[in-house]
């Protein structure tokens, strides 16, 4: 933007931010930038990892060794092409590159149970994009869960797939069980004929009927690609359902989120001429240089998986149940309760009694308790786009407080503190010193090496 007028199309509030950083900016001498973005991320590091409960699902911490990986030189090594056959460059200055990519690839493989895995990709939804591209044509239907049913953008009109001029379908949701309704599932598929259906949503409980999609969508011609980004670590630890053993063609699942690893994302397939598709697509249509670093970091997170997913998995589906059970006990309606809650890594409540997701998320937030809105199936369009996002829940998960060493009982104090903040009305920073001083005793991260 630089001095000119800013565009209608940025938000208002992005203007006044980067209006008055600019002009910070003018006044500080080089030195001071460098440290005033350094007192910036201490700044954060110390609220968020000190003095916070992080219940965001998608998010997790990863290992100090994971961490001092990822921030190393590798970044900048250029390693393009095959294992054992890289085209640039082609020498050995990229031999001890290979062999820990070598590990990773045989990692997720033995990890997922798998035949062939792409691993490149840097992000969540660049999976979802390089699936789209390498498995449909411009004008093709896909189908997904909307929005409202806890979908993901990545795989709805508003993301990639309106960018690559796809037709987009819901995928017909049961509201009150928040999972496939199958006999409008079968109608829909025969109905539009989509050429991929892809399972997958921000609201994760229960798992697919996967079986019985998979023969409706197998008679319709169509391919069924399973979006689990969030619960990598529940599938490799055997507590939730196996996609691919399930029907589905191909999966999804982020390398952060439960897995605890840097950031990006792995396809994982059996199939070998939807594994050449896939990864043809990959490089060098979305990857280039993979940032080695990352690479490095991802075979070491899922070396840590590979030791223990399953006791992390058990652990982080004990702890969502126990939460979604003691929020229930104290007053919450918690969504799922005829089927136990939960089967996964989330917890959903419907705070529309209590102001809705927005006031509940930012409440919480005051009180060092950090958490999302989310939509519910029963949300009306103007709820989820208007007036800042009116929605009805909110979503909590456990896959970090696990991470650092939390198990049931913690999670009734957890339980309480967001019931002291919505429910009696305490004052937020009050609950927030103690929320400070109950994270003293979870500064360790656990199921790792270190």
């Amino acid at each position: 933007m630089g001095s000119t007028q800013a565009p209608s199309w940025i938000p208002r509030e992005t203007v006044e931010i980067l209006r008055r950083t600019m002009e910070e900016i003018e006044g500080l001498e080089f030195t001071e930038i460098g440290r005033r973005l350094l007192e910036l991320a201490e700044m954060h590091k110390d609220w968020r990892e000190k003095s916070c409960i992080n219940l965001i699902a998608s998010e997790n911490v990863m290992s100090p060794s994971v961490k001092t990986l990822l921030g190393t030189n590798m970044a900048f090594c250029v390693c393009d092409g095959y294992v054992g056959k890289k085209l640039l460059p082609t020498t050995d200055a990229v031999k001890y590159l290979e062999e820990i990519e070598a590990y990773a690839i045989s990692l997720a493989l033995r990890l997922f149970r798998c035949q062939f895995v792409e691993h490149r990709l840097l992000s969540g939804t660049m999976a979802c994009m390089v699936t789209q591209y390498a498995l449909t044509s411009p004008g093709d239907t896909i189908m997904s869960q909307s929005l409202r049913d806890g979908g993901n953008i990545a795989n709805r009109e508003g993301g990639p797939p309106g960018i690559y001029h796809l037709e987009v379908v819901d995928l017909p949701i049961d509201p009150e069980e928040l999972n496939v309704d199958l006999e409008a599932y079968k109608e829909a598929v025969y109905a539009h004929r989509p050429k991929l259906i892809i399972p997958g949503a921000m609201i994760v409980l229960f798992p697919y009927p996967l079986r019985e999609m998979y023969e409706i969508a197998q008679d319709a011609g169509a391919l069924i690609a399973y979006d689990g980004a969030h619960i990598g670590a529940l599938i490799a630890g055997g507590v939730y359902q196996d996609p691919l053993r399930e029907g589905s063609d191909l999966l999804i699942v982020n390398s952060h989120k439960s897995m605890g690893g840097p950031p990006g994302a792995y396809i994982l397939m059996d199939e070998e001429e939807i594994a050449r598709r896939i990864i043809e697509t990959t490089f060098l249509g979305f990857v280039q240089t993979p940032f080695c670093n990352r690479i490095a970091a991802c075979a070491l997170s899922l070396a840590e998986m590979y030791a223990y997913a399953e006791e992390y998995a058990h652990q982080i589906v004990r702890n969502a149940k126990a939460l979604a059970g003691e929020l229930d006990s104290q007053g919450f309606k918690v969504i799922g309760k005829n089927r136990g809650y939960t089967d996964s890594h989330q917890v959903i409540v419907d705070v529309s009694d209590l102001g809705g997701g927005l006031r509940a998320e930012n409440l919480l937030c005051r009180g060092n308790i950090i958490l999302n809105k989310i939509s519910l199936p029963w949300d009306t369009r103007e709820e989820i786009h208007g007036g800042g996002g009116r929605v009805s829940g909110i979503r909590l998960g456990t896959p970090l407080v696990t991470r650092l060493g939390m198990r049931e009982g913690e999670m009734r104090s957890i339980a309480e503190f967001v019931r002291r903040i919505l429910i009696d009305e305490e004052k937020p920073e009050r609950v927030a010193e103690e929320v400070k001083q109950f994270m003293k005793n979870y500064q360790k991260v656990r199921y790792c090496f270190d």
